[in-house]
């Protein structure tokens, strides 16, 4: 097993853990642990964290597809982002407009409560946000 440590817009420092054979990490974080599951118990969240799962998309590629609040989905992505759940990708100028692009840092996320254990998280990382997060962080 090895570690991982992720740093994200806010400064926080949280680590998880990986099984060298699987994909899937086990996040140690219990505050990181926290943020995944309101996220996901947040149907605003949720489907943002669901629309950027696979690919990068601006906030009105997001407003669009999922039907959301413009002012709830730039409140939303702007948590996201500060917990480090969601990435920003890229930004580029679009008609004199920057636009920026977001992507989930996680492919898939697993919740195992069974009531007499700590609760589990596990999650599959994005590689490619995740490589984002490190190359701004190297860049500081």
């Amino acid at each position: 097993m090895w570690a991982i440590n992720l740093l994200n817009s806010s400064m926080f420092l949280y680590s998880w853990t990986q099984n060298q054979d699987s994909s899937m990490i086990i996040i140690d974080n219990s505050r990181l642990q926290s943020h995944i599951m309101y996220a996901l118990s947040d149907s605003h969240m949720h489907k943002i964290l669901q629309s950027t799962s696979l690919s990068d998309k601006s906030v009105t590629e997001i407003i669009r597809e999922q039907d959301l609040p413009h002012s709830s989905a730039y409140k939303k992505i702007a948590e996201l982002v500060k917990w480090g759940l969601l990435v920003l990708y890229k930004s580029e100028l679009v008609e004199g407009k920057k636009v920026a692009y977001y992507k989930s840092s996680f492919h898939s996320i697993k919740i195992n409560y069974d009531g007499t254990q700590k609760t589990k998280v596990e999650a599959e990382p994005n590689p490619d946000a995740l490589e984002r997060i490190s190359m701004r962080f190297y860049d500081l």
